[in-house]
């Protein structure tokens, strides 16, 4: 008779099939674990990231506002002259101003804002781990006509950073003139939960630090750019040597007219322009010194000291100065706004083009009008900008181009052109920083921010720090 086999495991066999899983559910449990900490502090690195950056852009809107006193006009009253007051700009408002009429002349603050330092002994003691600010300005409409006076307080309370606002003139959303800055707190907005650090510290302009022309001189050259699509233009120096480097720079005129778009043909959009395929613009690039220059733009632009880097969060000024044309009857008066085009900026060497990141242009030009009569309207074109990323192999360059039918045979004088680097120094001195006196000059404010996600038993967690200087330029008795 036959038996039939059992199968089975042994002891032994079972015990070690029972470590081995023990040490998948293990290992596994471990990956699983590592994983989702993984993934919770990324979250939290985002987070952390994304809230501050938010912070950053909220308080750069509001700071550098700061003193802004000067609005249109309200009203439709007609002035001495027939102008309507509405579109005229003036009335200078004063109560942007903290404290100008103190009896202590060492008190008079002519500035629009406060700090309350962590530093600070005076300072309130809710406020004792963070910075605190208070600032004015004017509050406009879609006009740009005058609305109100407002001041803005910044603080931290329980790591949770708040804004609230209060009407100091005027009428505004922020309540009525009458209320404290105690008062204003109940209606305090919370904009960022997780702070831990919040500073702010006044910062004075330096000299500023000229990188074009280059510092061992102060003429320079505007080379044309001649390609496809772009036209030659004559440039002579302030002597009338065509070709040639100077502190001012002649453009155009008897010796060589700007190119023109303009045909009495009808166009495509029945306007009196050429073709988009006829269409012609006169680029000029500026370089250190080059007389009669033979090679590309691109080259000289490169090699001879045009070739500048412009870094982020860095204030630059571009300026330059236009001269009135050399008679009453230069076409160059015809110039037509909204029509005509004259712009500066800067050009990439090595693309030809804006300088971009990822496809995003880092810094465009900037529009600018030449002397509209022979009288008035010359004197200094002053542009101050800052650029979100690195720009490399960038050159100034001037573009015009001109539709109406007579401009383009003007002359167009460049003077005195600058490219100036602003730094900006760390105040010394009490309340804040600064001397109350000298808090009118503070024309900048540089701003620390730490958020922190996902701390625990006293730890931060992930965090991101903001390190940013955000320039003031209407703090102060002018603007």
């Amino acid at each position: 008779m036959n038996r039939r086999q059992k199968a089975g495991f042994t002891l032994m066999e079972l015990l070690v099939y029972m470590g081995l899983l023990a040490s998948i559910v293990i290992i596994a449990g471990r990956a699983f674990s590592d994983s989702t900490k993984f993934r919770v502090r990324t979250q939290n690195i985002l987070r952390a990231n994304q809230e501050s950056e938010n912070v950053a852009m909220l308080l750069k809107s509001d700071i550098s506002q700061i003193g802004s006193k000067n609005s249109k006009e309200s009203g439709d009253a007609q002035a001495a002259n027939g102008e309507k007051r509405g579109d005229k700009f003036g009335t200078l408002r004063s109560e942007v101003y903290m404290d100008p009429a103190n009896a202590d002349a060492d008190k008079k603050d002519y500035s629009s804002f406060e700090i309350c330092s962590k530093d600070d002994a005076n300072c309130p003691t809710k406020y004792a781990a963070f910075d605190s600010v208070f600032i004015r300005y004017v509050r406009f409409d879609d006009d740009g006509r005058y609305q109100a006076v407002e001041e803005a307080h910044w603080y931290v309370e329980n790591n949770i950073l708040k804004r609230t606002c209060r009407t100091i003139a005027g009428a505004s959303e922020c309540g009525s003139t009458d209320e404290s800055r105690e008062d204003a707190k109940a209606h305090a907005v919370e904009i960022a939960s997780g702070v831990t650090t919040f500073k702010l510290d006044p910062v004075k302009p330096g000299n500023m630090e000229q990188l074009f022309p280059s510092s061992d001189g102060e003429t320079f050259s505007l080379i044309p750019r001649k390609e496809a699509g772009y036209e030659n233009v004559s440039v002579a120096n302030g002597l009338g040597e065509i070709g040639a480097s100077g502190a001012e720079q002649k453009i155009g005129g008897p010796n060589g007219p700007f190119f023109s778009n303009w045909t009495n043909e009808p166009g495509p959009a029945n306007d009196h322009l050429l073709p988009e395929v006829d269409r012609k613009i006169n680029q000029l690039v500026a370089t250190n010194p080059v007389n009669n220059p033979v090679a590309s733009w691109s080259s000289y632009c490169e090699t001879q000291g045009g070739h500048l880097r412009l870094v982020r969060n860095v204030e630059y000024e571009l300026s330059f100065s236009m001269t009135l044309p050399p008679s009453a009857s230069d076409r160059s008066l015809l110039f037509i706004p909204g029509r005509d085009h004259m712009s500066v900026g800067f050009r990439n060497f090595e693309t030809g083009g804006k300088p971009k990141k990822n496809g995003l242009v880092l810094i465009d030009d900037f529009m600018f009008f030449p002397p509209l009569d022979a009288k008035n309207g010359d004197g200094d074109r002053v542009m101050r900008f800052t650029v979100p990323d690195t720009v490399d192999n960038a050159c100034i360059t001037f573009t015009f181009a001109f539709y109406s039918p007579l401009a383009s045979q003007g002359a167009i004088t460049i003077k005195d052109l600058r490219l100036k680097k602003l730094p900006y120094l760390m105040a010394d001195g009490s309340l804040g920083g600064v001397p109350i006196k000298e808090k009118k000059n503070v024309k900048a404010m540089r701003l620390f921010l730490e958020v922190a996600r996902g701390g625990k038993n006293n730890e931060k967690g992930e965090t991101n720090t903001i390190d940013l200087v955000i320039p003031t330029p209407s703090n102060g008795p002018s603007d």
